[in-house]
């Protein structure tokens, strides 16, 4: 009889920065839900804007309008995220790299995610985003986009 091994996944090295976009997939269930759960617990270190602290919320509580079967309570879900991941706070710095990020269709807000997983340097290992704006952003800056469907 043969048991299977519950091995934990693989390590990432660097940091992985994780966007609204992929955040709000773990607490409103969407065919890339799982998806991304199972590449965001390879990382053990993760950050994220204090913007998300305002975009994660109020997306749920939209979500929760528009679709409250998909959303799950996740209230500690929400708590276990914002509490570890590193919070990049809004610099003055951040502030004047979001002005120039490019192309110049990118939204303000996600303008601040590109500036902020920039402002990682060389720790950063890539961008968790469902944005396609913001994707394009980021591969201009040639950083790598993390998606799973």
């Amino acid at each position: 009889m043969s048991i299977a091994s519950a091995e934990p996944p693989a390590q990432r090295a660097g940091i992985l920065y994780v966007d609204t976009s992929a955040l709000l997939k773990l607490l409103v269930r969407e065919a890339e839900s799982t998806a991304i759960e199972a590449e965001l617990v390879q990382w053990p270190n993760l950050a994220t804007s204090v913007v998300t602290e305002v975009e994660l919320p109020r997306a749920v509580a939209r979500a929760r309008e528009e679709r409250p079967e998909a959303v799950i309570d996740g209230s500690l879900v929400l708590q276990g995220i914002i509490a570890s991941a590193a919070i990049i706070e809004l610099s003055d710095d951040i502030v004047t790299a979001a002005r120039s990020v490019e192309p110049i269709y990118v939204g303000a807000l996600d303008a601040i995610h590109v500036a902020s997983a920039l402002s990682l340097d060389r720790e950063l290992a890539g961008v968790a985003t469902y944005d396609h704006r913001m994707a394009d952003a980021l591969t201009g800056a040639h950083v790598r986009v993390i998606a799973p469907a």
